[in-house]
């Protein structure tokens, strides 16, 4: 007589729990990191062309070697904040002006919201 087989649904959420106790803190799956990083692209391109005067295809180009996609065990935190701070310090050499100083305050939070909060 076979030995009984353990119970497939709880073998699967023993394996998810073991799984989940093993991942790294910072664990962020390609469906949320893709779009995340896709957005900092865009935003840093909207920086560059706004503020830089450099032209829109030149500016992706950037963007793309800027924030390129890293694998799960390389990636670390981003914030739109990045966005903005990595394109001040690439164009003037520090990342302390803000938005206001060029008159575009409102103009950088509707491209922030519009990129980073899609669903609200």
């Amino acid at each position: 007589m076979a030995e009984p087989q353990p119970d497939n649904w709880l073998t699967r959420v023993r394996q998810r729990a073991e799984s989940a106790a093993t991942r790294p803190v910072d664990w962020w799956p390609d469906a949320e990191y893709v779009p995340y990083l896709e957005a900092e692209q865009q935003l840093y391109a909207w920086v560059l062309v706004k503020i830089g005067g450099v032209e829109p295809d030149e500016a992706h180009r950037r963007s793309v070697a800027r924030f390129h996609y890293e694998p799960m065990d390389k990636r670390g935190l981003m914030t739109h904040a990045g966005a903005w701070r990595i394109a001040m310090a690439d164009l003037f050499g520090n990342h302390t002006r803000q938005p206001e100083e060029f008159g575009l305050a409102a103009e950088y939070e509707a491209e922030v919201r519009r990129l980073f909060h899609r669903d609200v």
